[in-house]
């Protein structure tokens, strides 16, 4: 018995040597292949694939738009993917053609080098005019249906909380670059228009340290060194994300602006109000249609109060979170130095959002931005949804969290308060 348990033994291993070597012999081989395949371009390894692959490839469609301006100068922009193939494309199947006012359908067609084939039919508008529909990528606000109030505010947080974060200042695409495309002036491209003041200011005068000779100008009824710089729409100070390294909010040019330095130090961390409306005091004209009044309340011109509005309940919405959770309301607490997470007053936003409708240059902004950040205010591309979550001026509802400090549950402790 123990002769044969031998035998056994050295036989088995015989077999078990003989089967490693061919195990390493075959992986030298096909490591060979491999290299040779891909030194040489023989395509052997892409054949084989390509021999066994039997799923069509996935054409892209998230970001294609629903409308088109007439006569504009474009092309459908869609790409494709494929699980075995590196390189796929889409053939457009049908004429593509902006010269002609309607809806139109094409046929968007990918095939990959097996064989397999997808394809889409993409129905797409040309319209005389812009609007904001015609930038909002096809799906974008799919998950919005009959929601209202507080579901509606929590199913436009799931959309556009999450995007792409740029520094605010950095060698690199940083908040400053985004901000010269976005509030470029349409008839000079080397100016940007300040959002208060509407002037026209070079690019280059840009916060500069020694303002160069051009940025000599009119303004504030005299002739003088006009600068801009940033300016954060809802204060920093008011949630405290003052922390640039942070990102995130402070950082998110849906509510930063390119505006001339004396006026954004005028609005400072100001609560924005209608300085007009009856009951205020101390009403101070600050120049180009911007006041201050009463304690610390700011009421920026007409042009650009529907825009204020919109920005505000943008931060209030892509910012509703346990971190910073910020909210609307009246009469919010002035001491800055408390960095509650309120802004206001929210009767005068409401009553601007209605007063001053969303403008072309409001849609334009909020395509820039969204080529870079990859998301959108969604009360530019939809504003009726402000009065469905907070109501109109008369009859609105706010949402205040119970405990002010960072050791509250926000899913448990949100108050709704009743106007």
């Amino acid at each position: 018995m123990t002769f044969e348990y031998v035998t056994i033994v050295r036989v088995g291993g015989t077999c078990m040597k003989k089967k490693s070597l061919l195990t390493i012999i075959l992986f030298i081989l096909v490591a060979l292949v491999v290299t040779l395949d891909s030194y040489l371009d023989l395509g052997i390894i892409s054949g084989i694939m390509s021999f066994s692959d039997q799923d069509a490839p996935t054409i892209n469609v998230d970001n294609l738009p629903s409308k088109y301006l007439l006569d504009s100068a474009t092309e459908i922009d869609v790409t494709c993917s494929d699980d075995v193939d590196e390189a796929c494309s889409v053939e457009v199947v049908g004429t593509f053609d902006t010269s002609v006012l309607g809806e139109f359908t094409v046929t968007l067609r990918a095939e990959d080098a097996a064989g397999n084939v997808s394809t889409f039919d993409y129905t797409y508008e040309v319209v005389e005019n812009v609007d904001g529909s015609m930038y909002i990528p096809l799906g974008y606000y799919d998950s919005i249906t009959t929601q209202t109030g507080l579901e509606l505010k929590n199913a436009l947080n799931a959309i556009i909380a999450t995007h792409t974060e740029y520094p605010y200042t950095s060698t690199s695409t940083d908040v400053w670059d985004i901000l010269r495309e976005a509030d470029e002036d349409p008839e000079n491209s080397d100016n940007i228009i300040a959002f208060y003041t509407g002037l026209s200011i070079p690019k280059d005068c840009q916060d500069t340290t020694n303002p160069p000779s051009f940025c000599e100008m009119e303004a504030y009824g005299e002739t003088k060194i006009v600068e801009w710089n940033r300016e954060h729409i809802w204060s920093k100070s008011r949630g405290d994300f003052s922390d640039e390294s942070e990102l995130g909010a402070h950082t998110d040019t849906h509510h930063l602006v390119a505006a001339e330095r004396v006026m954004n130090s005028t609005k400072n961390n100001r609560f924005f109000e209608d300085c007009h409306d009856g009951d205020d005091t101390d009403i101070v004209d600050r120049g180009y249609g911007n006041y201050t009044c009463n304690t610390w309340e700011f009421e920026p011109r007409d042009e650009v109060k529907g825009d204020v509005a919109r920005m505000i309940f943008y931060m209030s919405v892509a910012y509703d979170d346990a971190e910073l959770d910020l909210e609307v309301i009246n009469d919010p607490e002035e001491d800055k130095d408390l960095k509650l997470p309120f802004y206001g007053d929210i009767d005068d936003l409401l009553r601007w959002n209605e007063e001053d409708p969303v403008s072309e240059k409001e849609i334009l902004r909020n395509q820039v931005i969204y080529t870079y950040q990859g998301n959108r205010n969604p009360f530019i591309d939809h504003p009726e949804y402000i009065e469905m979550i907070w109501g109109t001026p008369d009859n609105f509802t706010t949402y205040e969290d119970i405990v002010l400090d960072n050791n509250y549950d926000n899913s448990d402790l949100l108050a709704v308060k009743e106007y």
